[in-house]
């Protein structure tokens, strides 16, 4: 099992996460499931409703869309980020390539983060707001 601080520094590599402090970071943590899957075991399939967020602790995550497989999740990736945000359908299926252990958090879990600890609202958005600069400077 990882340590409380582990589970902050794997959410600090999360890029959406980067610009909350690791205080904030922490209550976080506090939620996220330490879970243990099975090789080719689905985490989750395209179409199915968005859940949460997963980041490799050890193994690795396959992603495939429409059953092409279009990245490998190593250790300290995350993928389902957007899961947290957004109420549309898995664009893509997720797969254990090999026995993996995976940090889960929860939406509905954030969700309740997020409403008693604003400050770490505030480093989302900052963070969202750089990367839509950073698309609009690439579309220019």
């Amino acid at each position: 099992m990882l340590t409380q601080l582990e589970r902050v520094l794997l959410l600090q590599n999360v890029d959406l996460f980067s610009l909350v402090a690791l205080e904030q970071l922490s209550h976080m943590a506090a939620i996220a499931e330490e879970v243990t899957v099975a090789p080719g075991r689905r985490l989750y399939r395209e179409d199915d409703a968005p859940d949460g967020l997963y980041i490799v602790i050890s193994g690795s995550v396959l992603m495939r869309r429409s059953g092409r497989e279009i990245d490998r999740i190593a250790p300290n990736g995350a993928f389902g980020v957007w899961a947290l945000f957004d109420d549309e359908p898995r664009f893509t299926t997720a797969e254990a390539a090999e026995e993996s252990r995976l940090l889960f958090v929860a939406r509905e879990d954030f969700y309740d983060i997020l409403a008693d600890h604003v400050e770490i609202v505030a480093g989302l958005f900052k963070r969202l707001a750089q990367r839509l600069r950073r698309l609009a400077v690439a579309v220019e």
